[in-house]
């Protein structure tokens, strides 16, 4: 299984120029993912390209389904509301069911804050169910962060608790009872690097392990932010975007790789390749 995680950053290149188009060809160049994770998605937002960017990815990848996640729906200034969010497309055949989630948003004075959000897709995977998280956490505040990995970590251990106990098992509709994930990968841009205080609260409070330091333990992390505009991120190359996953999924991890050529976005796509025999 394949999957592909990126922060478009609404389609703006480091050209300045929104560009859908250029976005579908990198992924597809690249190889197009079973799982497609997509931060920064825009509807009809004039300062974010004024287009419908869930219509047109819809309509790129027909081959996948659209799981929309929007984090806030303003009020039409022109064609449509106004929505921002996170964007998973997935192959319907893998698709068992999927949850929106909306990420805590404490309050902080003096500093910028906008909603957040998770996609969470759960699919078939070795006879088990798989939930993939697709999340773009908090930028300006690391209590807010730290606050949203919490939330999310919470989340994972009460699927898999729920995975574990003995429920029951009679209901109808939407009280029918499925399988819960037994395996979580949590991916997107974390706005996170390794060396901060989120990162330890994931990996060591959480229990996530991060993909990249499992299969290449000795290699630094591969920049996935800051390479070509470093106008906005001054640090210069730097890793923010990860793909973490519960322990017993680390056996099946193949690949992980980023693709450093392009400059589409601000961010880079990053992919992960997981065994499925």
């Amino acid at each position: 299984m394949r999957i592909q995680s990126w922060n478009i950053q609404s389609t703006r290149g480091c050209d300045g120029r929104f560009d859908g188009v250029r976005i579908a060809e990198v992924l597809k160049a690249d190889g197009i993912g079973d799982v497609i994770c997509l931060q920064e998605v825009s509807r009809w937002f004039a300062d974010y390209g004024g287009d419908d960017q869930l219509a047109f990815f819809s309509e790129a990848f027909p081959d996948h389904l659209a799981i929309w996640g929007p984090v806030m729906s303003r009020k039409p200034l022109g064609q449509g509301r106004r929505e921002f969010g996170n964007l998973t497309l997935v192959r319907p055949e893998l698709l068992e069911d999927y949850r929106l989630h909306l990420l805590p948003e404490p309050v902080v004075n003096g500093v910028y804050q906008m909603p957040r959000g998770c996609v969470e897709v759960r699919l078939r995977y070795k006879g088990d169910v798989l939930s993939i998280l697709n999340t773009h956490l908090a930028y300006h505040s690391q209590g807010e962060r730290v606050a949203q990995v919490r939330f999310l970590t919470e989340l994972k251990r009460n699927g898999l608790g729920r995975y574990m106990a003995n429920r029951a098992q009679s209901g109808q509709a939407a009280y029918e009872v499925l399988v819960d994930p037994k395996h979580y990968i949590l991916c997107g841009d974390l706005n996170l690097t390794p060396d901060s205080g989120g990162y330890e609260v994931l990996t060591q409070e959480g229990m996530w392990q991060d993909s990249w330091t499992h299969l290449y333990a000795e290699t630094a992390h591969a920049p996935t932010c800051g390479i070509f505009d470093q106008d906005q991120w001054g640090e210069g190359p730097h890793c923010r975007d990860f793909f973490f996953v519960t322990p017993e999924l680390t056996n099946d991890l193949e690949k992980m790789y980023v693709n450093q050529q392009t400059d589409a976005s601000d961010h880079q796509p990053i992919y992960l390749e997981i065994r499925e025999e």
